[in-house]
């Protein structure tokens, strides 16, 4: 028996030294007390002032003396160790320390994030290191915050392609033989120049249709003429002048319908309202309808038809193909040239369907070919597609872009730069000095060696190894770079998991 109850003290004896810490911890809170305390009130060989509600000594406690952190002691939460205007634990309204925001910067931030951030006290905490040296040992740089100008631009792969508003693939009004190709790719060509020549019977025809129609209403209103004055004298009846009236009404139509039949050509005739010429006059002046002088010049008398149909440009231009030669049958489907206007052309952008909300008409917009040494070339953003592409999940936006030197060349592949927004003196700093501490951005200001204050940041564009920030920061305060990281990881070390609560 009193051998069991000796192998048995070692397990009362544990049993009882965790009973004892238990009740000890319970009644102070379970908070160890200062190490001066603990060790007979000798810390670091030198006696000195403790403060015991924070457990560190009084000349370096932040809550006690807010002198160390530059502050007015009349001014001073020492509950919580900040300015008391900058206590929002006390006093929950907005940050005194940061700039005022824009209306609209909450504009686009999800609620539930918002509301986390609001409900967050990342601000109120400080951050300190022993000493300076410190600071330097932990590779910790210090940089003001800057301003310069900052452009924001969604970039998208972009493509060259001509401007399909002048842009043609010109086509004989009538079917032929190709006589002539004035043009050829490469060329130049002027609104309205003769590219090509077709001889076309069905120009032959509907030019001798208006000469008949001609001679036809003539003849008509010269016999509505006669019965009128007949009628007059008593020598027709009534029924004869409305026979006249109606063959003179058929005759006139039929002229307007030859005038039009020629006008679907492409051949504007003015005058032929009567035969005021001779037949042989009135065919001459049909004859080459259409044809500029000095082609008609060109042409030889004894061999030239009156079948020829001219394929005029439609604008200045450049020829891009040909695709007929002389002697070819054509149709009317049949293509004989291309042409396109090249002093102005299309940038063609596939924009990632995040960013398509962002775009709006009249954007600006540059595009930097796939070219080594090729130039930007800027313009501005025309239209934006209502679909989404089914097989790349991108919206087709398009921008113009003046081309009259000729540099850009259709089908070359570039990037694209849509403009949303610039800022002539926006705040940057190193992107680096942003860090991510759960729930807000924060960066870390200086606020006297080697005291730094997080600061709740919001970023607008990233760019080049800098980072916008929209709010929290103001221009000219001190803040860490290098080694921010460092301070983040002191912070949440001392916050214990403690930092962002939903209230």
């Amino acid at each position: 028996m009193l051998h069991r109850i000796r192998s048995a003290m070692p397990t009362f004896l544990v049993l009882a030294i965790l009973a004892a810490a238990g009740w000890w911890g319970h009644a102070n809170g379970w908070r160890i007390g200062p190490v001066a305390e603990l060790l007979g009130g000798v810390a670091t060989g030198e006696d000195e002032d403790w403060c015991e509600e924070h457990g560190i000594p009084e000349s370096t406690c932040l809550a006690c003396n807010p002198v160390l952190a530059g502050a007015d002691p009349a001014n001073w939460c020492r509950e919580h160790g900040v300015p008391e205007s900058e206590c929002t634990i006390c006093d929950p309204g907005p940050d005194p320390a940061a700039p005022a925001p824009p209306p609209d910067f909450l504009a686009g931030v999800d609620p539930a994030a918002l509301a986390r951030s609001r409900a967050c006290r990342t601000h109120v905490s400080r951050v300190q290191l022993a000493s300076a040296a410190a600071v330097a040992k932990a590779g910790i740089e210090l940089v003001p915050v800057a301003t310069r100008a900052l452009t924001e631009v969604i970039a998208a792969p972009a493509r060259v392609d001509y401007d399909r508003t002048r842009y043609a693939r010109l086509a004989p009004k009538a079917a032929g033989t190709v006589q002539r190709v004035e043009k050829g790719p490469g060329e130049a060509v002027r609104a309205g120049e003769v590219l090509a020549l077709v001889d076309s019977a069905a120009v032959g025809a509907a030019k001798a249709e208006l000469l008949l129609a001609v001679a036809a209403a003539d003849v008509g209103e010269r016999a509505l003429d006669r019965l009128r004055t007949a009628r007059d004298r008593g020598f027709r009846t009534e029924a004869e002048l409305q026979e006249a009236e109606a063959a003179a009404r058929a005759a006139r139509v039929r002229h307007f319908n030859a005038r039009q039949a020629l006008a679907n050509l492409g051949l504007v005739v003015e005058g032929f309202d009567r035969a005021e010429s001779s037949d042989p006059e009135l065919a001459e002046r049909l004859r080459f309808l259409g044809l500029p002088p000095e082609m008609v010049a060109a042409l030889d008398p004894a061999v030239a038809t009156a079948n020829l149909l001219a394929v005029r440009a439609p604008f200045d231009g450049v020829v891009l193909e040909r695709h007929v030669v002389a002697g070819e049958v054509v149709e009317i489907i049949d293509v004989l040239l291309s042409i396109a206007d090249v002093g102005r052309m299309w940038i063609l952008l596939d924009v990632a369907l995040e960013d398509s909300g962002r775009l709006a008409v009249g954007q600006a917009v540059t595009f930097l070919p796939d070219v080594p040494g090729a130039p930007e070339t800027a313009g501005t953003l025309a239209w934006t597609s209502t679909a989404v592409d089914e097989k790349t999940r991108t919206v087709r936006a398009r921008a113009e872009v003046e081309n009259a030197d000729g540099r850009l060349r259709a089908n070359v592949f570039g990037t694209g730069r849509i403009v949303l927004r610039q800022s002539p003196a926006a705040l940057i700093v190193p992107e680096e000095a942003v860090q991510w501490e759960g729930c807000c951005h924060v960066v870390f200001v200086a606020a006297g060696d080697p005291l730094f204050a997080p600061r709740k940041v919001r970023l607008g564009v990233r760019q080049d190894g800098y980072a916008e920030i929209l709010v929290g920061l103001r221009p000219g305060e001190t803040i860490a770079a290098a080694g921010s990281h460092v301070l983040k990881s002191e912070l949440l070390k001392g916050r214990l998991g403690a930092g962002c609560v939903d209230e």
